[in-house]
């Protein structure tokens, strides 16, 4: 009998993954705040949404997950 490995699938709507893709060119907050026209607190709350979508809890491990899971760049 084999056992089916469950993955769960990693969605993260258009704005998350802009901000992602920030977050990985090295930007922080305030950066991707002034880019995208919003303020610093709406990206740190972007940011920890990430985070729980992902369940991971550094930029560097959701970095790291997005690569990995090829969901980084277009």
């Amino acid at each position: 009998m084999q056992s089916t490995i469950y993955k769960p699938v990693i969605s993260l709507s258009p704005r998350e993954m802009a901000i992602a893709q920030l977050v990985a060119q090295g930007l922080p907050n305030k950066c991707i705040a002034k880019k995208l026209n919003i303020s610093h607190w709406t990206v740190a709350t972007y940011v920890r949404r990430i985070f729980i979508k992902l369940s991971v809890c550094s930029r560097t491990a959701m970095i790291a997950l997005l690569i990995q899971e090829n969901l980084l760049w277009d």
